[in-house]
């Protein structure tokens, strides 16, 4: 194999030749700086860099108060390689990217213990914002087909509009059909490891196990009281448990993703664009 050698030579500008820079280290300077003076039009844009600190839309209960600020870094290319390792896993692509990008909440470490009890908004929310300060605030589409006409179109569209929903860290009262009312609290990312955790299972056995893990009590009409577990989970009726994660999914708070759209100028239509993760980082 041929071993690759690099040419430590500038071309010159004035004469055509050129510029030894070990042996003629005054003609490499001149070289440089007539290079950098002569060069023509405006220097390129380079986006401000996006601010690393994060005001989460629920925040990491401590002791007797809640943390709602959080800091993140920008992304490095060792960063990218190990991300690049896990991308087949979505799963644990998010956990990495959480992991490498969030640098504390708070006063405290964003270490593997902590990440994982932040509720899914929250973890979104640092997610957005590692995008954000690695690679700026705008993101480019391509090939978007229109809804209403049926056109394609490119278009671009700024991270920072995409709206934000607050709430509590408590519990969530959903009404029941027959009834009474179940009370739940938010997932978090725990309990998204443990509904995600079996790639084999389906739609109805992620459900069962975020209600077995997020459903805290059911109390029917005549106020008899059960306790949450994955016995009641499987027991609730289907429109209670469509009910319960469907007010689940309108009240969690963070930056809603699924719901971003975009106009179709061409024609006036409002066209979903609904991200992911994997959307927001493509390019890993």
């Amino acid at each position: 194999m041929t071993e690759m050698q690099y040419d430590w030579t500038f071309d010159s500008p004035a004469g055509g030749h050129q510029v030894d820079v070990l042996g003629d280290t005054q003609g490499a300077t001149a070289t440089i700086q007539s290079l950098l003076t002569d060069s023509a039009g405006e220097p390129p844009s380079i986006p401000a860099p996006t601010d690393c600190l994060v005001t989460l839309p629920a925040g990491l209960g401590r002791d007797d108060h809640i943390i709602t600020e959080a800091e993140v870094r920008e992304l490095t290319g060792a960063d990218e390689e190990a991300l690049a390792r896990v991308r087949s896993n979505p799963l644990r692509l998010l956990e990495t990217l959480l992991e490498l990008g969030t640098v504390r909440i708070g006063d405290v470490p964003a270490t593997s213990d902590v990440l994982p009890q932040l509720l899914l908004g929250d973890r979104d929310a640092l997610v957005l914002a590692i995008r954000r300060v690695t690679f700026g605030d705008e993101m480019e589409f391509s090939e978007i087909v229109c809804s209403t006409c049926g056109d394609t179109f490119s278009a671009t569209i700024s991270l920072g509009d995409i709206q934000s929903q607050k709430a509590d860290v408590g519990r969530l009262t959903v009404p029941l059909r027959k009834g009474g009312y179940a009370i739940v609290r938010f997932p978090t990312g725990a309990d998204q490891a443990a509904m995600l955790a079996d790639p084999k299972a389906t739609n109805a056995e992620h459900n069962s196990i975020l209600l077995s893990r997020c459903l805290v009590e059911m109390r029917d009409g005549q106020g008899n009281t059960k306790a949450g577990g994955e016995d009641l989970a499987k027991a609730l009726g289907l429109a209670d448990r469509r009910t319960i994660l469907s007010q689940l999914a309108a009240s969690q708070p963070g930056p809603r993703l699924l719901e971003v759209s975009i106009e179709h100028e061409a024609c006036g239509g409002e066209v979903p664009l609904p991200l992911s993760v994997a959307d927001l980082f493509r390019d890993f």
